[in-house]
């Protein structure tokens, strides 16, 4: 018997057939890779820049890490030195017999046994203060010179190293208190690297600059002559009252560039003098002075007595030179 064939169904009325297709999202891939095929071979043909360029231009930017700036102290951080330096001073004199102001900080109980004797000290300063991140405690150093006997010393001689001392101190909204005691630590290192000056070229004693120099410290440190001579007009320099010395002896003159004797208006030359002083006593100290010189009808005037000598930024130029002797 002869199987009849199944009669394939036929479409609905209105309905079309269409060929298979692939997802929008497979073509979409596949003309993306052809567009990176094409930019590749664009990029091989220009160089090897551009093929870099072109394979990486399509990844997602890295996010930039960034730079944390610290923060400046706010005042009540900054009064934060005075008061710990003020309680290594309570803490250095407190004895059994007279706690002195020690309860201010800190229960007396907590520090243990106080000393018989009061530890001197002298010169007490607060060496750096230093806020710890993300919290509310500020690191202090404060220092002194702390009397002490001489162990080498067979007369029983005392001594006043210079200590170092670490204290913690919290600040808040509510006020200040201490954290736990002062730490003797290490005094700071010693930075030996010398500093190069800008000052290369000596000032010859019969320089014009030079004699402005000398004229202008005698005024400002000794009282010699009225000082409104040798400043340029508008700068605020007036001597120092009344005069500290007596005598001064200007031994050296450096400067950065060679200053002309006949100098055009408002030339400027950047000096490094070296003076020796002296008091009504015969007391003696060596001191430099960094000053910048400005020309004016010929002639040079101080402009500024500046608070720090000035860098060289070339390389060869002269260490921070040694006082004469």
């Amino acid at each position: 018997m002869a199987l009849r064939k199944p009669k394939e169904p036929k479409p609905a009325k209105g309905s079309k057939t269409s060929p298979a297709k692939g997802s929008e999202w497979t073509a979409g891939r596949g003309f993306g890779q052809k567009a990176v095929t094409g930019a590749l071979i664009v990029a091989v043909a220009c160089g090897p820049l551009a093929l870099v360029n072109a394979t990486i231009n399509g990844r997602q930017p890295q996010a930039v890490a960034q730079v944390a700036v610290d923060a400046p102290l706010t005042a009540k951080e900054q009064s934060a030195g005075e008061y710990g330096a003020a309680f290594v001073a309570a803490w250095l004199g407190a004895t059994r017999e007279n706690e002195g102001t020690l309860a201010t900080y800190i229960n007396p109980a907590a520090v243990g046994q106080l000393s018989a004797t009061e530890w001197k000290y002298r010169d007490l300063a607060v060496v750096s203060v230093e806020k710890t991140d993300e919290s509310d405690l500020v690191s202090v150093v404060v220092a002194a010179n702390v009397e002490e006997f001489d162990m080498e010393s067979e007369s029983g001689a005392t001594v006043w190293p210079r200590r170092y001392f670490a204290v913690t101190v919290r600040v808040t909204d509510a006020g200040l208190s201490v954290v736990g005691l002062p730490a003797p630590i290490a005094a700071p290192a010693k930075e030996d690297d010398a500093v190069r000056l800008a000052y290369g070229q000596t000032v010859l004693q019969t320089s014009s600059a030079r004699q402005t120099v000398e004229a202008f410290l005698s005024a400002y440190l000794a009282g010699s002559g009225e000082i409104s001579r040798y400043v340029s007009p508008g700068s605020e320099i007036s001597a120092i009252t009344p005069a500290p010395y007596m005598t001064i002896t200007v031994t050296d003159v450096k400067s950065d560039v060679e200053p002309s004797d006949t100098p055009s208006t408002g030339s400027v030359v950047h000096v490094l003098a070296t003076a020796e002083v002296s008091s009504a006593s015969d007391q003696r100290l060596t001191t430099t002075y960094a000053l910048t010189l400005t020309a004016r009808d010929g002639r040079w005037e101080t402009t500024s007595v500046d608070l720090a000598p000035l860098e060289s930024v070339e390389p060869g130029a002269d260490p921070t030179p040694n006082p004469s002797r």
